[in-house]
């Protein structure tokens, strides 16, 4: 992974929370840590195959003069949203934004913000519930899945009733599926995943078993994960008509319904 790196560049902002501040304005410092996957240019020496530094500078600019908000992390924020649209090679990035001038009785240099962001994947996860208030279950977990920061363009299947798949003499099951984009890495996720489980009650008494909430990965943009702990994409996911149906709402997978099982529309939703 190659790093190119716009180092301490200024500019002139409004973002502050005190009226002085949004109206006078005050100097930021900026520097960016762009990371790209073996930078064309190095071998071609040709401009096009490169980031183009004076674009994201001007970029930058734009975003830092135009900014009215109140805080520095917000802006940085803003500032890697910017850039990441920027220029699809950069793969991810961190951004530094520094106040030297920040309106705080004492003795300091400056305050700073950094965060570190990458771009932003599509991912697919399938939820199903056979225990309790299913509908309910399966809109609790919805819920929680869209609050988690940095969870965007949240999309959610209809609701579909399914016959149990492996171990038969069991409730049916509702199963749906939701797509979002997100930064998260995709064993943060898997942990966040779990704690929104867990909140639910799940247990893993019985493979394959009954279940208040089961809320698997099914694609993380195109990434291929292959650990104990997460297979990405899902195994199986291809053979099993609860999880296809829905997922034909929100990606083109082709066959719709694989398997023999009963599966029918229980909620509908746009």
């Amino acid at each position: 992974m190659d790093k190119i790196t716009l180092s301490k560049m200024e500019f002139d902002g409004h973002t502050g929370c005190l009226d002085f501040e949004k109206k006078d304005g005050q100097k930021f410092i900026v520097s960016l840590d762009l990371f790209v996957d073996r930078i064309k240019g190095c071998y071609t020496d040709e401009l096009s195959d490169t980031v183009d530094y004076a674009n994201i500078y001007e970029a930058v600019k734009e975003v830092v003069t135009g900014d009215k908000g109140n805080l520095i992390e917000s802006l940085a924020q803003k500032i890697s949203d910017r850039v990441l649209s920027e220029d699809k090679r950069i793969s991810r990035m961190k951004v530094t934004v520094t106040k030297p001038n920040a309106p705080i009785t004492g003795v300091f240099d400056a305050m700073e913000v950094t965060i570190e962001r990458r771009r932003k994947e599509y991912v697919i996860l399938s939820l199903g519930s056979n225990l309790g208030d299913r509908e309910n279950n399966i809109l609790t977990a919805e819920d929680a899945l869209e609050k988690i920061p940095g969870i965007t363009e949240f999309k959610r299947a209809s609701i579909y009733e399914t016959e149990p798949v492996g171990l038969e003499d069991q409730p049916y099951f509702l199963n749906t599926c939701v797509g979002f984009y997100t930064d998260i890495e995709p064993f943060d996720l898997l942990d966040k995943i779990h704690v929104i489980e867990n909140d639910l009650l799940r247990t893993r008494e019985i493979h394959w078993g009954p279940r208040t909430i089961d809320i698997d990965i099914i694609f993380y943009g195109d990434q291929v994960i292959m650990k104990p702990e997460l297979t990405i994409p899902h195994p199986r996911w291809n053979l099993r008509s609860f999880v296809t149906v829905p997922l034909r709402e929100l990606k083109d997978v082709g066959q719709d319904h694989p398997d023999d099982k009963e599966v029918s529309l229980y909620r509908k939703r746009e």
